[in-house]
């Protein structure tokens, strides 16, 4: 879920709306202990379409993911790369008080296609001290595995969003939001293999059975978002955020964040995060399965497993304005820890993550 970061709100203000668009340009990498890394630049152009209230969004990005990790070893299976593309086009009209935006989004891997659709609307009320916003969106995808021309599931999605945001006071914001999602189709993973039947929990010699995965068709799923912002000081702000996951997997989790942002001079902004997240396992989610779990689903996918995680982040942001439009460089460093309480063969992961970005207004 992608919320509207109210650090811009408060801190970024007094920022110039864009003349005539908008280009930016960036790079992301993540690697973790667990032998995986994913690269992926990033494109994004933001055009004017005759009037600075209407604007035309087009993004693109590439993922190049290579991978040795704990599920691809235990499967006796070489290391994995593969790329994603990702294109995705959006326009957006305001006029007065109101703004609606609509896009399209398409994604393709070897053995994954991806369609999705959105459109979003929001209001100001109150002299623009409350604004309601919401999305509807709905995608098909089509799931598929390397190697095997046969195999082709569908998988369809959709949901909404809904959030109402308050200027409670000069100096601080609140924002309440509830989504609902629902997915129906295939949703395990091809390539996932569970031991059934005995043995150490990992497909081997040990194994009775090691059969392919097998989770529920259906997935509804439930988020409540709480955020607040509080102005300390004209370049100072501090933030926080709660929200709570639920789904009819019987999945929960929490996850409570803060950050503080400053504007140390003229044109930078920093802002340091921390966040922790903690869920619960699914209902048919086992460490090692003496035989397939409740409605005869099981599953080796630890993402399903209960877990925690902490992230510690650094960004930054400089803007400096030109005598036509603006340009902008950001960077970003974290590091974060995700702990497995209750899956074979992996106790805790380490990731590092970078991103740069250089773009500009015109």
């Amino acid at each position: 879920m992608r919320w509207i970061p109210l650090s811009v709100a408060l801190l970024l203000a007094s920022e110039p709306s864009p003349i005539g668009g908008q280009l930016r340009g960036g790079i992301y990498v993540r690697t973790d202990s667990d032998r995986t890394t994913v690269i992926s630049p990033r494109a994004h152009v933001r055009q004017q379409l005759g009037s600075p209230q209407t604007n035309l969004d087009i993004t693109y990005s590439l993922d190049a993911w290579t991978s040795a990790s704990v599920d691809i070893r235990t499967a006796a299976t070489p290391i994995v790369r593969e790329n994603r593309h990702e294109g995705v086009v959006g326009v957006e009209r305001e006029r007065g008080n109101t703004a609606w935006s609509a896009s399209y989004r398409f994604s393709h891997e070897p053995d994954y296609v991806a369609n999705s659709a959105t459109l979003g609307g929001k209001v100001d009320l109150a002299q623009r001290t409350i604004t309601l916003a919401g999305r509807l969106f709905g995608a098909l995808d089509r799931v598929g595995r390397s190697g095997d021309p046969t195999f082709r599931e569908p998988l369809r999605a959709g949901g909404a969003l809904v959030s109402a945001t308050f200027v409670v006071t000069k100096t601080t914001l609140l924002q309440f939001a509830y989504e609902l999602r629902g997915a129906l189709g295939y949703q395990a993973s091809p390539y996932r293999f569970v031991a059934v039947g005995g043995g150490d929990g990992l497909c081997n010699e040990t194994t009775q059975f090691c059969l392919p995965e097998v989770h529920p068709r259906r997935r509804n799923r439930h988020a409540w978002v709480l955020r607040a912002r509080q102005a300390l000081h004209r370049k100072v702000s501090l933030g926080a955020t709660y929200r709570f996951y639920y789904d009819s997997w019987q999945l929960r989790s929490h996850t409570a964040a803060a950050d503080l942002t400053v504007m140390p001079t003229r044109g930078l902004t920093l802002s340091l995060e921390y966040r922790l997240y903690a869920q619960s396992s699914t209902f048919f989610y086992r460490a090692r399965y003496m035989s397939p779990g409740p409605g005869g689903y099981f599953t080796r996918d630890r993402e399903l497993s209960s877990l925690g995680s902490q992230r510690l982040a650094l960004h930054s942001i400089y803007n400096r304005p030109l005598k036509r439009g603006a340009i902008e460089v950001g960077a970003l460093v974290a590091g974060s820890r995700i702990g497995y309480d209750d899956f074979v063969g992996l106790s805790r992961v380490w990731a590092l993550e970078l991103s740069a970005m250089l773009g500009g207004r015109y």
